[in-house]
């Protein structure tokens, strides 16, 4: 029953790129649609990766032999499951309405028991590295099939070849092709797939209560310094909140910046 339950939501899943693929004929003449409808991938996307995300961080949780978020039904591509109303919904929408300049959210925390863990720190640091290293996978494999994709579009169209410009917020120019739909969303999920996992894994590893770099830094302090470090997690997201704010943590988005531009470097030698 589980099984037919998780090949459900995958099909989904799926049929949300299907979904874009039917609204694009109609608006993609329409600038300010256009960017709607790419605004909307991006939010798919980033959806999905976070699913992702905390669904490795339930599996790591179960190998390393807690079973809790197992058992709280966390092991699942099921969106609802990890949707937490404040921190998916109601945070998100009011940064975004009152202009705060920053918007940040969460999904529903991955439930785990440190004590039915077999091997500590070990275990611990395998349960906060899972979800940045999801990211980090999906990265490259969204990077690697619009590699092969833009190859052979590239062979089938050069007088329209594609590159990985990485720019999400201005949607890709297609001239009139043979299924326009299909090349514009698949290309559009794989480059914002890129960038979204990048920047989303480097996020997490902050070292900065509640991302998950807080809990591997926890996992390795000494006992008086890692309580300390778990007091702080009461005001996590408002001290994070205000250090993204005052631009306190940019120095460790550098390293996505690298990773991204060597991307599009060997792109631009595999794609011309």
């Amino acid at each position: 029953m589980k099984y037919i339950q998780h090949k459900i939501y995958i099909l989904l899943w799926l049929a949300i790129p299907a979904g874009f693929m039917m609204l694009y004929p109609y608006i993609k003449d329409v600038p300010l649609y256009l960017e709607w409808l790419t605004t909307g991938i991006v939010v798919a996307v980033l959806f999905f990766s976070v699913v992702v995300h905390e669904l490795c961080h339930g599996l790591a949780a179960r190998i390393g032999g807690d079973p809790t978020a197992e058992n709280a039904g966390r092991l699942t591509f099921n969106p609802v499951r990890h949707v937490s109303l404040v921190g998916t919904v109601a945070v998100p929408l009011f940064l975004h309405l009152i202009n705060a300049g920053v918007v940040i959210g969460w999904a529903k925390p991955v439930p785990f028991n440190p004590i039915r863990l077999r091997r500590h720190p070990r275990d611990q640091v395998m349960l906060a590295m899972a979800g940045p290293l999801s990211n980090f996978l999906l990265a490259y494999l969204c990077f690697t099939l619009y590699l092969c994709a833009g190859f052979v579009f590239n062979r089938l169209f050069p007088e329209t070849p594609v590159s990985l410009h990485l720019d999400i917020s201005t949607p890709m120019s297609f001239q009139h092709i043979p299924f326009q739909a299909f090349w514009f969303v698949f290309f559009e999920f794989l480059e914002i797939g890129i960038v979204i996992n990048i920047v989303l894994g480097i996020f997490n590893l902050i070292p900065f209560p509640p991302l998950d770099g807080s809990w591997i830094l926890k996992s390795l302090l000494p006992k008086k310094a890692s309580a300390f470090l778990g007091k702080m997690q009461v005001f996590g997201f408002l001290l994070l909140f205000l250090a993204l704010h005052f631009r306190l943590l940019d120095v460790f988005f550098y390293p996505a910046g690298i990773v991204l531009m060597l991307f599009q470097h060997i792109a631009s030698l595999t794609l011309g």
